[in-house]
């Protein structure tokens, strides 16, 4: 099975996926599924929808709109790759293979929306489903999720793309929905090494949320991977209110720094920044 995915390239959503699964209406007004805070963008610019086997996207009287290979269009059908704009946002098309291994926690896709404020209930919660069963989230009541689920911010990356960089700045906490990602670092000779490959319902980036110090090692995807972030402020607001998760994550860095150590060690390399 095949799903659909509109991609964010620009704007204020750059980077955010939205699941193709129902006729979605783009526009500046808060009652569309995908809403642009966009002045150039007509209150109801423009409908994707499926007809006669393929998505298309089609103008609903707008002032500017669509434009689709530098041509202004009334309806275009859509392909896998394809781009379109409307007002000062470009979309590209993406289209994702659904294995049936990963049928249950891919749905939480056709729930979640980050761009829309209408339905967010309808649509959070499923990933408050996959927050539930992160090991170090498991103590937070059903409102608590709601909060987390609502601040979360949902992102794709194409294959090799760089997620966060070795001594970068940063404490967010990754969480995969879907695809499959590496951890890595380098030697001195700037040869790759390996230090773990993730994959959906798994986690990253908690151990500079803990320390306060750059990131230990990078992050690429390693296939077209959709990954939701939680912030710093939005992870610190949940601690704050429930020592359980800070204990829980507490213990997850000491097992992962533990294990990185160990790694590093086994190929002749220290990391004097994770070391007591």
């Amino acid at each position: 099975m095949k799903r659909v995915y509109l991609v964010f390239q620009t704007g204020s959503h750059q980077q955010t996926i939205y699941p193709l699964l129902e006729p979605t209406t783009i526009g500046r007004d808060s009652g569309n599924l995908i809403p642009l805070p966009d002045p150039t963008a007509s209150r109801y610019h423009a409908k994707v929808h499926y007809e006669e086997g393929s998505w298309v996207v089609e103008d609903l009287g707008s002032t500017n709109g669509i434009i689709s290979s530098g041509k202004r269009v009334e309806k275009i059908s859509l392909s896998p790759g394809d781009t379109f704009q409307i007002g000062k946002t470009s979309f590209a098309v993406v289209e994702r293979e659904i294995t049936e291994s990963k049928e249950a926690l891919q749905t939480t896709l056709e729930f979640v929306s980050p761009t829309s404020s209408v339905g967010t209930d309808r649509r959070s919660v499923r990933l408050m489903d996959v927050i539930s069963k992160i090991p170090f989230f498991a103590p937070l009541q059903e409102t608590e999720r709601e909060e987390l689920a609502e601040d979360a911010t949902m992102h794709v990356f194409s294959t090799g793309e760089m997620i966060i960089r070795e001594g970068d700045p940063g404490r967010s906490v990754y969480v995969i929905l879907d695809g499959q990602v590496k951890v890595f670092t380098r030697d001195n000779g700037n040869n790759e090494l390996e230090l773990a490959t993730l994959g959906v319902g798994q986690f990253f980036g908690e151990m500079s949320f803990v320390s306060g110090k750059p990131r230990s090692s990078s992050v690429a995807a390693l296939e077209l991977s959709v990954v939701v972030e939680l912030s710093y402020d939005s992870m610190a607001k949940v601690i704050e209110q429930n020592q359980a998760v800070k204990e829980v994550l507490e213990e997850y860095h000491k097992i992962r720094k533990k294990d990185t150590l160990e790694k590093l060690a086994e190929m002749g390399l220290t990391k004097p920044e994770l070391l007591p």
